[in-house]
């Protein structure tokens, strides 16, 4: 009797333990036209004058809690919509730019609760971009 139950409960802490695991990535993060992690030596950039340069972004995909699945939301590029997301914010706020100087970028969890009777927890993975954004300062060709 002993060692049937102990095989049950080791069988159940097996397979709970598989159900648990996150799945396999395999994400294209995004496409830059330009991008660094090393300060760029002259480069020449313009910062909206009164107003503050401070941009972010996000994009999210919901995934099931109980099966860790894709459910819905791009999942590709998720990298570079993030930081389209962060730029048009800027713009849409006044800022002048097309480009993110300083740049963060992280990959989180979220969870929301959503319902109003019965509370359902639903998970996202996003990715958060932010940074400054500036306009390049053009030379004027003599």
């Amino acid at each position: 009797m002993k060692t049937k139950i102990s095989f049950v409960l080791s069988s159940l802490l097996v397979l709970s333990g598989c159900a648990s695991l996150p799945p396999d990535t395999n994400e294209r993060l995004g496409q830059f036209t330009a991008a660094s992690s090393y300060n760029i030596r002259n480069l020449e950039y313009e910062k909206s004058e009164g107003t503050a340069s401070h941009v972010e972004g996000k994009t999210c995909y919901k995934v099931n809690l109980y099966t860790l699945d894709y459910m819905e939301g791009p999942k590709d590029n998720l990298l570079q919509r993030a930081m389209d997301d962060a730029i048009r914010n800027g713009q849409n706020n006044g800022l002048e730019g097309d480009l993110l100087v300083n740049a963060r970028i992280e990959r989180k969890t979220e969870y929301k609760t959503t319902g109003d009777f019965f509370k359902v927890k639903e998970r996202y993975e996003c990715v958060f971009v932010e940074g400054d954004l500036v306009k390049i300062a053009s030379r004027k060709l003599k």
